[in-house]
């Protein structure tokens, strides 16, 4: 890393390492026990397969091990004892010892591995028992994609979960969607738990440390949680060390990274004919010399054929890497677990970087039968580098600035505007003459204490800081475009950022039976979380030199501060009941109160119920008798509510503005009213969902499923108003209206062939959700209609996010009538708008507009798996479809799409005299063509090839005399092809964002 004094920290902070390791080796030491006889065995699935990391255990006692890569175990045991052997997604199985010596072990596939543990508010419980909508995530196939973005991980993994790349830049993240949108105006990201406590990003846990994760989707499951729950949850349980042989294990990948365009760009030669037509046009459809059409620089281009080609210079081919080495051991009483993970990406635009380390230790202790404590710590630090460009900048550039002119100056300088012309600056020099570093650092101390209070009765006291630090230099040299044009002076900005968050919770959990077949459970917490915010902000303009760079701020003609503070506290409640009979009939109860300091002094509390219930159908006797086919059905039903608060603090209170006065001739500072009215009696946003759910299996669990639909109200949305400005303000924060959401989740997974040597396994899911706006402000205007919100593009009826804008139906021709009223000054040529009542003149007209919405109709996922002897094989195809999208690269000036013969653009086929067939307005010189915009909306469907993934490991004789614990090689590609009608670099980003990347890496996974 670049002078990154965090990241030096991190390696002088040795000593936090190597104190782990002496614990460790502390803990190994007491790995010793009285040795009776040495039993061997081996453990392996009804296809013969070892199973490696089986679980033999004691049965009384908690002395065990683990079997190695080959499904083998070595234990003392006397002939007296039994032994209990488990594995995840396998029956369990008992084995008395008696006199045998080696043991050969089969164990048999469960129902849709419904013995698996998963994490469901402030528990676990199995698979089987989860009656609430919860997903789960094996961390083996997130780790099939070739990412550092987790979330990017997610992608296609669970139906009703929706994730979309933010930036595809080195570092970056992206956003997670569950169950749509919900609110107009609030937050719509899920909360991120990990080890029972809130975190920042999904990205603050290394994937590679990921034991678990589930999702919950629907409000039963998600009320528990009550604030920041109500667009969804994702817990997250890192790994502990397991009982057995101490175990070190290195995973990794490197490779390149490329990007895809679904579009052509005009060559040398068409963009000067393009600008010939453009300036012919301005020129009562006469064609002017070239001479005059092109600048001096322009023309030996023009006359030579050779052109520019900007791509070349500003679009490379990136590099990835991503390594992590763990070291992990448990005794009966001991566990330890601990990580270092490195990412390193060079982007494919030059100068763009990004580092990142991250350290993780876990470490558990059982004190006595009854007493347990634990620690799980992390830390990270990373550092990324840009250009200093905002999102019209250094990608977009490379594609529109004009391939006709000269890149140097004579001396070998950067040629300011290679074209002669002001609107096309050369995208070289700001590529090298300006610069963004970010610093971010993350750390994570989570303290917890286990006590058994009496049989199936716990506590749990969980405690945990979190911090986040973040720090961004940017500057703009003399020499950039902006420095040039403010006389040769620099320009950057400086900013530093944290936010400090403590969280208790008391939680208790009571478990027990009545006449064996009555379950009940019980849950209890009390949670306090507290958290302050900073950050300082200043920007500097006609900084005289660059010699400090950055840190000659102080030396600006102007810097201009920004302070901003917070803090905030949440308290809560929380209790649930539920109740099994003979695991066949299940019922929950649950119920949250959250305390926030967000809201107006009237309404600082929510109450958020809950309650589901399941049939497990497959355990009737009637089932097994008459369907034997099925061996898994249940039926699911809950409805519950979940609360979100104000995005931002202090929301409710009323604002003021800082002023400066001139009083005796001296300038002084003061406050007047802001334009913000406080609001007392702001409340929680709250979403109510029924979600009704059916589980299958059938044939063995070789086909089965999971089908759901649900309803989501959400009502009282915190939305700024306008009000009369005779108060004197003009917005205040109100709770308004209601957003409708409904939706249906489908998951099938299929074993088409499993046996010894070959496995063959196909999956889908498919997620349809709508959403729409209810009602707003009312009937204000008394007309019996309630109103919409035309100025935030919300309309009662619609999505939430739409657009609404007139369209573009053709081009008109030459000796076609053009209506006067239809626009200023159309000539052939021109774009024809649609229009509902022609009888008006063709005058546009708001009932032209059409609303659109810019939510997918559908999306889903096909993935397939194959093993065949040491060979594994997977692929994830993605689609989104029935969704739209306004592409700029159509019709905006600084995308490229106004033909004016200035910036290069898509290649479109327009209209001329001589093409009356074409389907893109005649370019014109000076100004875009009339209602340009409303030829900017495409279909944005697309069909993706994610992920496909081809992996070799070691056959078990040659692990063993390589003295390995496994040995596992990979090639895999991402994002690898893209069929879709939308032109642009990626049909989920806007024309000049950075396109997520295609990726080819070969990575390995070794166990010592």
């Amino acid at each position: 890393m670049k002078n990154n004094k965090d990241v030096n920290m991190l390696f002088l902070g040795g000593n936090y390492l190597r104190l782990s390791l002496i614990l460790l080796m502390c803990i190994l030491s007491f790995n010793a026990s009285a040795q009776q006889n040495l039993i061997s065995g081996k453990v392996v699935d009804d296809a013969g397969l070892p199973l490696p990391g089986a679980n033999v255990i004691i049965k009384g006692s908690t002395k065990g091990v683990q079997t190695d890569f080959d499904g083998k175990f070595s234990i003392q045991a006397t002939p007296n004892n039994t032994l209990i052997v488990s594995f995840i997604g396998m029956d369990d199985a008992t084995v008395q010892v008696g006199s045998k010596k080696n043991l050969n072990i089969v164990l048999q596939a469960t129902s849709q591995s419904l013995e698996e543990v998963v994490v469901v508010g402030y528990t676990s419980k199995k698979k089987s028992d989860v009656i609430s909508s919860v997903a789960s995530v094996k961390p083996k196939d997130m780790l099939k994609v070739a990412t550092s973005d987790v979330g990017e991980m997610l992608r296609g993994k669970a139906a009703g979960v929706q994730v979309t790349t933010n930036s595809g830049g080195p570092g970056t993240s992206s956003t997670i969607r569950i169950r749509g949108d919900r609110t107009l105006s609030g937050n719509d990201d899920p909360i991120i738990i990990a080890d029972g406590v809130v975190i920042g990003s999904i990205n603050d846990v290394n994937a590679n440390d990921i034991a678990s994760l589930e999702i919950l989707k629907d409000a039963a499951a998600q009320s528990i949680y009550g604030a920041r729950a109500s667009n969804g949850v994702i817990l997250i349980t890192t790994k502990k060390g397991k009982i057995g042989k101490a175990k070190v294990s290195y995973s990794g990948f490197s490779g390149i990274q490329t990007m895809n365009r679904n579009f052509d760009t005009y060559s040398g030669d068409e963009f000067a004919q393009l600008k010939r037509e453009a300036a012919r046009t301005s020129n009562n459809g006469v064609y002017q010399p070239d001479n005059v059409v092109f600048s001096s620089l322009e023309l030996p281009s023009v006359q030579t054929g050779e052109y520019i080609d900007w791509e070349k210079y500003m679009i490379k081919t990136g590099l990835t890497n991503n390594h992590s080495v763990t070291v992990s051991s448990a005794t009966e009483n001991s566990s330890i677990y601990t990580s270092l993970n490195y990412i390193d990406v060079k982007g494919m635009i030059p100068n763009s970087d990004f580092e990142k380390v991250s350290l993780r230790v876990n470490v558990d202790q059982k004190i006595n039968n009854w007493l347990k404590i634990g620690l799980n710590t992390s830390i990270q630090f990373d550092e990324s580098h840009d250009p200093n460009k905002d999102d019209n900048g250094i990608l977009i550039n490379s594609i529109t600035t004009s391939p006709l002119g000269q890149i140097y100056n004579e001396d070998g300088s950067f040629r300011l505007n290679p074209g002669g012309i002001q609107e096309t600056p050369n995208p070289l020099i700001d590529l090298y003459e300006t610069n963004k570093v970010s610093l971010n650092r993350n750390d994570n101390i989570n303290l917890y204490i286990d006590v058994n209070l009496a049989k199936g009765f716990t506590y749990k006291l969980n405690t945990n800081r979190r911090s986040w630090n973040y720090k961004r230099l940017s500057f703009n040299s003399s020499k950039s475009v902006s420095g040039v044009a403010n006389a040769g002076q620099g320009s950057g900005e400086i900013e530093f950022k944290d936010n400090v968050e403590y969280t208790l919770s008391n939680i208790f959990n009571y478990n027990f039976a009545v006449a064996k077949k009555n379950h009940f459970g019980i849950v209890a917490v009390q949670e306090m979380v507290s958290s302050s915010y900073t950050r300082f902000q200043n920007n500097a303009s006609r900084i005289p030199n660059d010699i400090l760079g950055i840190y000659g701020l102080e030396a600006a003609f102007l810097n201009t501060p920004i302070i901003d503070a917070t803090e905030e506290t949440l308290m809560s409640g929380v209790a649930k009941l539920e109740y099994d009979y003979d695991n066949k009939y299940y019922f929950t109860l649950s119920g949250r109160a959250d305390g926030c300091s967000r809201f107006g002094i009237e309404n600082k509390w929510g109450f958020f119920p809950a309650a589901n219930a399941a049939w497990n159908v497959h355990k009737e006797g009637f089932m097994k008798e008459y369907v034997p086919v099925v061996n898994n059905l249940k039926l699911r039903a809950s409805y519950g509510q979940v609360g979100n608060r104000p995005q931002d603090p202090y929301l409710s209170q009323a604002t003021a503005d800082q002023r400066d006065y001139i009083i005796n001739g001296v300038k002084v500072s003061g406050y007047i009213p802001g334009g913000v009215l406080s609001t007392p009696d702001l409340r929680w946003e709250t979403s109510t969902q029924l979600n009704l759910a059916v589980d299958f299996g059938l044939f063995k669990n070789r086909l089965s499923g999971t089908v759901e639909v649900y309803d989501t109200k959400t009502t009282d949305m915190i939305v700024k108003a306008k009000i009369n400005e005779t108060t004197g303000f003009s917005e205040q924060y109100q709770n308004i209206g209601e957003v409708n959401n409904q939706g249906i989740e489908v998951t099938l997974n299929s074993e088409i062939i499993r046996n010894k040597d070959f496995k063959l396994n196909l999956g889908a899911s498919f997620t349809k959700n709508k959403n729409k706006i209810v009602s707003l402000y009312g009937d204000k205007n008394g007309d019996g209609i309630q109103d919409d919100e035309v100025a935030n593009r919300w309309f009662i009826g619609q999505p939430i996010d739409v657009y609404w804008q007139w369209k573009g139906i053709g081009i008109y021709q030459i000796g076609e009538t053009i209506p006067a009223d239809a626009g200023t000054g159309l000539l052939p040529g021109d774009i024809k708008l649609y229009d509902a009542n022609p009888a008006n003149g063709a005058k546009p007209e708001d009932a032209d507009r059409i609303i659109s919405s810019k939510y997918p109709e559908w999306y889903g996922t096909v993935s397939l798996s194959m093993e065949y002897k040491n060979f594994d094989f997977s692929a994830d195809v993605y689609t989104v479809q029935g969704i739209t999208k306004d592409n700029p690269y159509l019709y905006g000036f600084n995308e490229g799409g106004s033909l004016r013969g200035i910036k290069n653009g898509l290649k479109q086929d327009y209209w001329t005299p001589e093409n009356p067939t074409g389907n893109w307005p005649r370019p014109r010189v000076g100004n875009d063509p009339p209602n340009f915009n409303t030829i900017g909306l495409q279909d944005a469907s697309y069909i993706r090839l994610q992920n496909i993934s081809l992996g070799y490991t070691l056959p078990a004789d040659l692990i063993k005399k390589l003295g390995l614990g496994n040995f596992r090689m990979y090639v895999t590609g991402s994002n690898l092809i893209t069929i879709t009608d939308f032109q642009s670099y990626s049909p989920e980003k806007n024309a000049s964002d950075y396109p997520e990347p295609v990726s080819y890496v070969f990575g390995l996974q070794v166990g010592f």
